[in-house]
């Protein structure tokens, strides 16, 4: 039976979808390539793939608009942003390696990508937001 080998890889794959729709805003944010590679994947290191990939696009969105955000602030509000992203930081790298649990194989290993991925494009988003009105 060649479906056993891949067994694994589909319910990892749907349990990344599960966790995707339930993150909703996230989800949303990710491109369409990512969307298309995660479907053609057929196993745990491919997923890594399409996660590593769309991560490198989501943290140049990220470092874009905080550069963005950092010349729009006002002298003394851009160490506030500074702090606040380097606490930033420091919380998602520490919060997403929690679910790197060493026991818990390559479907951790592709949790706590996912988890930086998420993360990642979410605070993009947010620093979007936070750009002061143009009028």
């Amino acid at each position: 039976m060649k479906i056993l080998p891949l067994l694994p890889s589909a319910i990892l794959l749907a349990l990344l979808s599960v966790q995707a729709q339930a993150c909703g805003d996230e989800a949303a944010l990710y491109s369409r390539s990512y969307d298309q590679c995660m479907e053609q994947a057929a196993s745990t290191a491919a997923m890594q793939d399409c996660i590593a990939a769309e991560h490198a696009g989501q943290d140049k969105l990220l470092n874009d608009n905080y550069k963005k955000l950092m010349a729009a602030l006002t002298a003394p509000r851009q160490p506030q942003l500074r702090e606040a992203q380097q606490l930033w930081l420091r919380y998602r790298d520490a919060n997403c390696r929690l679910y790197a649990d060493p026991a818990g194989g390559s479907a951790a290993a592709l949790a706590a990508a996912d988890c930086a991925l998420a993360a990642t494009a979410a605070r993009a988003v947010e620093l979007a937001k936070l750009m002061p009105e143009q009028h």
